[in-house]
């Protein structure tokens, strides 16, 4: 397929494909109120509903003029598994007078739906509109502008040290960013930054992408959270695993030196984690000791093992979005896995930073309540049961074959320059995940669909240069041979 042709498939879909672009203003509307944005009229949330609602009206506009292609069963079977449970939820929660789906507003459960449904309509859209690497790349390239907002602003107010009350915490201890207001949607968004430009410095060579690429770097230790600064490293050692692997020629001695190159570079990357660790935690101030520290580790598992009450208690509906972590504090979950570890759970509770035994969930779930497991991962599992299991799952073991086929190819000629900008998106995508394992406010599914296509779409580029014997400058941007 050529380039013109590929542009004429997507030509009848620009009204979708705008809408998706449209969606990377999502990073720009803060979490609290900031000088810019009327956040106490408009906050995030709302803003996620409304850009839903232009992608739904402009599927449907271009649905009445071109129709639409079916989605892969896959995919099918997934979107209609979501639905059934959330209406069997709903229906289930008011038969059993459940505290926590009585108390909620029926308006609320349905606006939880949307960055889970939002996502999959993102993920069809890509699907039905056949993009290729071209679209991929305008859509990467408006998230990446927004990030780069971000960065330049942590440099300006966080490394110049500019007076800005607007970017610190509520306790006025360390950086958080003007524009999201928020330290764990500023990291996490560095990553996409960092990994953004470095695609873009591949594939056209700009020095301006690298310095970008920086700036994301500086965005994440800008708010010095751990986990994101391991989740970069992480990011940079899959990345330099496949450089250092597809650079060499073949050859006894270059095989010996790659792996003691490889060696090297995992013994580096230990150590930044452990600088970066210690670093973070001496500038933040928190958990300086290490009793301290282990009491954090024992919280974080004690989450985790509390996602899996929810989910040996509600397997088939789960707790539905955005509600399964009130059913992972609630009292009314039973302890079946967290007691198996951790004993009494009532004593356990008491003792936990932000888990109370006071049955709060049976007068107002939401009140003094927490906003999730901090683990987005777990969240998905506690929101949709077996079906967010299951699809968590898919993803790690889709992207670990697409890391072993693509790492275990032979280095070719001029293989680099196929194998780089899978390496960078698909490491990107590694990075973030880790990133949101621990963090609450991270709803963009939409762009954790474009990426997984993404590197899906670059995965058939690399296949397509290496195994069929076409050069290089035949691959169009669509990932097809012409």
């Amino acid at each position: 397929m050529s380039v013109d042709r590929a542009a004429s498939n997507a030509s009848p879909r620009r009204l979708t494909n705008a809408a998706i672009r449209l969606h990377a203003v999502y990073f720009f509307i803060p979490w609290e109120r900031v000088p810019y944005f009327p956040g106490q009229f408009v906050g995030p949330y709302k803003v996620y509903v409304l850009l839903f609602v232009l992608m739904c009206a402009a599927w449907a506009v271009e649905v009445i003029r071109f129709g639409g292609r079916k989605p892969a069963p896959g995919f099918a079977v997934a979107a209609l598994w979501f639905w059934v449970i959330f209406w069997a939820g709903i229906v289930h929660g008011y038969v059993q007078d459940d505290p926590i789906k009585t108390s909620v507003p029926f308006y609320r459960l349905l606006a939880d739906t949307v960055p889970y449904a939002d996502g999959m309509l993102a993920w069809y859209l890509v699907h039905n509109n056949r993009w290729g690497r071209e679209e991929f790349e305008r859509v990467l390239e408006s998230v990446f502008w927004v990030a780069l907002a971000m960065g330049v602003e942590s440099i300006l107010f966080y490394y110049s040290h500019i007076p800005n009350p607007y970017s610190l915490n509520h306790e006025g201890q360390f950086f958080l960013s003007m524009f999201a207001r928020h330290h764990i949607v500023a990291s996490r968004l560095g990553l996409i930054l960092a990994g953004a430009a470095f695609y873009f410095y591949w594939r056209r060579g700009a020095w301006f992408y690298l310095f970008a690429s920086f700036a994301g770097i500086l965005l994440v230790f800008s708010t010095w959270r751990r986990v994101p600064i391991f989740a970069l490293f992480l990011g940079a050692y899959l990345l330099i695993l496949f450089f250092v692997k597809f650079k060499r020629r073949p050859g006894a001695q270059e095989k010996m030196k790659s792996f003691f190159v490889s060696c090297l570079v995992a013994l580096g990357f230990l150590a930044c984690i452990g600088v970066s660790a210690m670093v973070g935690t001496k500038v933040r101030g928190e958990f300086v000791e290490a009793s301290n520290l282990s009491v954090s580790v024992k919280e974080r598992f004690f989450q985790y093992a509390r996602a899996a009450d929810v989910l040996i208690a509600r397997p088939f509906l789960g707790g539905g979005p955005r509600q399964g972590f009130l059913y992972g504090y609630s009292k009314n979950t039973p302890a079946s896995m967290s007691a198996y570890f951790y004993g009494d759970i009532t004593l356990y509770e008491s003792g936990i930073r932000g888990w109370s035994t006071s049955d709060l969930f049976q007068e107002n779930p939401r009140r003094s309540a927490p906003v999730s497991l901090h683990s987005l991962p777990m969240n998905f599992v506690v929101d949709l049961g077996l079906l967010g299991l299951v699809l968590v799952m898919t993803m790690l073991t889709t992207g670990g074959m697409y890391f072993f086929k693509i790492y275990r190819l032979p280095p070719h000629e001029d293989s680099l320059h196929l194998i780089m900008p899978f390496a960078v998106i698909f490491s990107t995508i590694a990075a973030l995940f880790v990133a949101v394992s621990t963090t609450a406010h991270f709803y963009p599914y939409w762009l954790f669909a474009i990426l997984l296509r993404f590197v899906r779409c670059l995965y058939g580029e690399v296949l397509a240069g290496l195994f069929r014997g076409f050069p290089i400058s035949r691959i169009s941007p669509s990932g097809n041979t012409p």
